[in-house]
């Protein structure tokens, strides 16, 4: 068992590290760094289209919506996260204090409420970062990782029955596992200390909380989908990641799709893929698009510029093609089915004036690189 431990221990850090680091990198300087490995293979899942999904993004990153449920999730993930933070901070004094003044197992101060309070706080934070930074993939780790952590928690109190014996199994019966044990009372399918279920039956449950937290995912963005600022046609998504009215949202599509240039452009780029554009206020800054100079984004320092009150006669707007395994994908398959982008060109209109003030050569990637970043 111990020779177990250590195997799947680095297996668990490798999986909550997968949720963690790309958030942490993505607001660092060293994010440039970091996709230079991580990238390719967040890249190698979009070879096909039965694992292209994972890259994606379940919940809005910088879209504002119209959901009071989706508006709450980011603010509820910061707070999880630092929760989960000083909760791990707090059994890590504990556990560590109990080491150094050699006071054998620990019971008291967080111990007194459940057996692992570390990880609970490790879940917490993992739960946290995934709503902030919601990519399906992410979701998928923070899933294995749970069960991860629940297969070590039994290999450590296996051991700490061996070490301690009947005063281990009475604090067993006291507190909950990884929940409080008033609360794990009124679970369903609890079991008495001691009483696990076979490997089998373990794996099934997972697996179905696994399948059934998947799909709730996927019902998320269909929910966010029908909460920003879209429209769709046969063959171009057109999306704005600003709260605005149809008429705002489709005169600046319009205007900018109407030119003869932008039009020229686009035919030469081929009509293969379906269109997939952004109606971005012309103040805002919004580095998870291919909208700035690599210049701009070092001055900015990282971060959004997207505030909610804005100049409601200018705006940028992006067209891209969308990197699709469904290349006649209409509507919000566009938005479903796309991995990645192609930007083609940045065309500043005026609404007031009604007319196009210019058109930008965009850059060819995000400032991180070819790498799937959030659709909205």
């Amino acid at each position: 068992m111990p020779g177990k431990q250590r195997i799947l221990t680095p297996a668990v850090w490798a999986f909550y590290l997968v949720i963690v680091l790309e958030f942490l990198f993505m607001i660092s300087p060293l994010a440039l760094h970091f996709y230079a490995s991580y990238g390719p293979f967040l890249n190698l899942l979009h070879k096909t289209p039965w694992s292209a999904w994972l890259t994606g993004f379940f919940l809005p990153h910088f879209s504002y919506t119209t959901s009071p449920l989706l508006n709450v999730l980011k603010p509820l993930g910061f707070l999880l996260a630092l929760v989960g933070l000083l909760l791990f901070l707090m059994g890590a004094v504990q556990v560590y204090g109990s080491k150094l003044f050699r006071r054998g197992a620990v019971t008291g101060g967080l111990y007194r409420l459940v057996r692992h309070p570390q990880y609970l706080a490790l879940a917490m934070l993992g739960l946290g970062v995934t709503l902030i930074w919601p990519r399906f993939f992410v979701l998928f780790s923070y899933l294995v990782m749970l069960l991860l952590y629940g297969v070590l928690a039994r290999w450590e109190e296996a051991r700490c029955i061996e070490k301690y014996g009947e005063s281990y199994r009475a604090f067993q019966r006291r507190t909950g596992r990884f929940v409080p044990r008033l609360i794990s009372e009124v679970l369903p399918g609890r079991r008495e200390p001691g009483g696990e279920d076979s490997t089998g039956r373990t794996l099934l449950r997972y697996v179905t909380i696994a399948i059934v937290t998947i799909v709730v995912g996927f019902a998320l963005r269909e929910h966010t989908l029908r909460h920003i600022t879209a429209r769709y046609t046969d063959h171009v998504a057109i999306l704005s990641p600003a709260l605005l009215s149809d008429a705002e949202l489709e005169e600046a599509f319009r205007l900018a799709a109407d030119d003869p240039r932008t039009r020229q452009l686009l035919d030469n780029r081929g009509a293969a893929a379906p269109l997939l554009a952004y109606v971005v206020p012309g103040e805002w800054y919004l580095p998870d698009l291919p909208l700035h100079s690599e210049e701009e984004i070092r001055r900015e320092r990282g971060g959004h510029g997207t505030a909610q009150e804005f100049d409601r006669s200018r705006y940028k707007v992006l067209f891209t093609r969308a990197r699709t395994h469904l290349i006649d994908a209409k509507g919000k398959n566009i938005v479903r089915w796309t991995y990645g982008q192609d930007p083609v060109i940045i065309v500043w209109v005026d609404l007031e004036a009604g007319e196009v003030l210019r058109h930008v050569e965009p850059p060819r990637y995000v400032i991180w690189g070819d790498i799937p970043t959030p659709l909205f």
